[in-house]
């Protein structure tokens, strides 16, 4: 039986500055999931646009979530 894990999503987008040129920036999501395919077909559904690169998926190591 898997165990599911918290999962930090590492996600690099490029888009357009005022000038012209392109730019990068990098943004990290905390994804509930089995696996690392998981947290990509997760994220998958969850962000609206096509042009965008996984580059790290790491496991965390979580205690408590406080809202």
């Amino acid at each position: 039986m898997e165990e599911n894990n918290y999962y930090r999503c590492t996600i690099k987008t490029s888009f357009e500055d005022r000038k012209g040129r392109i730019k990068y920036k990098k943004e990290n999501y905390i994804v509930f999931a089995v696996s690392p395919t998981d947290v990509e077909v997760k994220m998958r559904k969850h962000i609206e646009m096509t042009d965008y690169d996984v580059v790290g998926i790491n496991v965390m190591s979580i205690v408590d979530i406080i809202k």
